[in-house]
């Protein structure tokens, strides 16, 4: 339904990279693309909080998708607490322990099983290696080649899970930002949530030593989060570290400048080396 609604009028609560958050009243939130060519990921993201309202996964309300002038807005719950990020970094010495509770938390959400509307994760995966301006032809196609051989999966996978992404309110965790959402092999999740708690980029007015400490403290959660899922579930490490390959390629189109020169450099050491066809443990530290 086309509504008018003037944002300036709403009190912004948040802005990420692809919306703004504003307060709407009664508890409610209005989740904003930035971009127009985020709308139909806004649609598609009220598509799964819809169908995640119905199960007990842990995720806010969503009570309506309105349109002003075009613009599509999810009128959603609003949360009251902090992220996990958040509690992180106020309590580093506890970071060993909510790297189990995000390993925990992924593990249940991966032993859900979807079907279509939810998007196939290869064929996402395959478009954003194909677009990539960052790689070789050359590369993209033997990324390709190893996603082709990978197992295709029914899991629901978040796309962006991460302690940023989980928000603590009054003991209870909720999981936000379902954009990025597809079904497909949950080592594919597990790969990228490996690569956002690895790959530390340097942030703007980061100096060199903060930076240090940050990559420390991303490769600790990297490590525990891993021992613990794996703790968890069946988890093979060729597939996983060739999901990783993958989930790197991809990110090379989307993902923050700040990090491209690393994910490129690696991406392009493992397939020179030709240590993907047969990716082990090994493979994983070369991140």
């Amino acid at each position: 339904m086309n509504e008018k609604i003037d944002l300036q009028q709403l009190p912004l609560v948040a802005r990420g990279g692809q919306a703004g958050i504003y307060d709407f009243g009664n508890d409610r939130v209005l989740r904003v693309p930035s971009l127009p060519r985020d709308f139909d990921r806004i649609r598609y993201e009220y598509q799964i909080y819809t169908m995640l309202n119905h199960s007990e996964t842990p995720v806010p309300k969503v009570y309506d998708l309105l349109e002003a002038d075009g613009v599509p807005m999810i009128v959603m719950e609003r949360l009251h607490g902090h992220t996990m990020m958040d509690e992180i970094k106020k309590h580093p010495f506890r970071a060993k322990a909510k790297s189990a509770e995000l390993a925990r938390l992924q593990n249940e959400l991966l032993n859900i099983h979807v079907s279509a509307p939810v998007r196939d994760i290869k064929a996402s995966a395959r478009y954003c290696v194909g677009a990539s301006g960052r790689l070789s032809d050359t590369v993209k196609a033997r990324v390709i080649e190893i996603l082709d051989l990978l197992p295709d999966g029914d899991s629901l996978c978040h796309g962006d899970f991460h302690p940023g992404n989980i928000i603590c309110q009054n003991g209870d965790n909720y999981i936000i930002d379902w954009s990025g959402a597809s079904r497909g092999d949950y080592h594919c999740d597990i790969a990228h949530t490996y690569i956002l708690l690895k790959v530390v980029p340097r942030a703007p007015g980061v100096g060199p030593i903060m930076h240090l400490i940050q990559k420390l403290i991303g490769r600790s959660l990297a490590s525990t989060y891993l021992e613990s899922i794996e703790s968890m579930r069946d988890v093979d490490r060729r597939t996983l570290a060739r999901w990783v390959l993958v989930k790197a390629a991809e990110r090379t189109f989307y993902g923050l400048p700040s990090e491209q020169g690393h994910l490129v450099g690696f991406i392009n050491a493992c397939v020179a080396s030709d240590i993907a066809p047969g990716a082990d443990e090994r493979f994983l530290e070369l991140l």
